[in-house]
């Protein structure tokens, strides 16, 4: 296979070429890498599309795990929120005092009038 990369600083069409050997075939019979079917199939392909998404769709990967779990990610101190990863984004600061009472109301409703960010929204109960 031949894989082709801009050449640095120069203009589009100038490219170096390199041959790579592959053998997709052997890459795709790991026990690692090939389809496993059934719940564990959903998990590699959940865990490939968070992986594809990651630092290249927005937040899209995150809402991908907060829906699905999946990656299973293990929190430590570094969260700075009690070990725990967030599940929702706090009301802005200014929504307590131009709409108190629709906040108040929300909270009521949705957390137990606990404005947490590990609360899980009515959405993904």
């Amino acid at each position: 296979m031949t894989v082709y990369f801009l050449k640095p600083g120069a203009s589009l069409g100038t490219f170096d070429s390199y041959n790579v050997n592959v053998d997709f075939a052997r890459y795709y019979g790991q026990d690692g890498v090939s389809y496993s079917g059934g719940n564990s199939g959903l998990k590699q392909i959940l865990q490939q599309k968070y992986l594809a998404m990651f630092r290249h769709s927005g937040l899209e990967a995150y809402y991908q795990w907060r829906r699905t779990g999946i990656p299973n990610f293990t929190a430590g101190t570094g969260t700075g929120n009690s070990g725990r990863i967030a599940l929702r984004f706090q009301y802005p600061g200014n929504e307590i005092t131009v709409n108190t009472d629709n906040y108040e109301a929300a909270l009521k409703d949705q957390f137990g009038g606990n404005d947490d960010i590990i609360g899980v929204m009515w959405i993904l109960q």
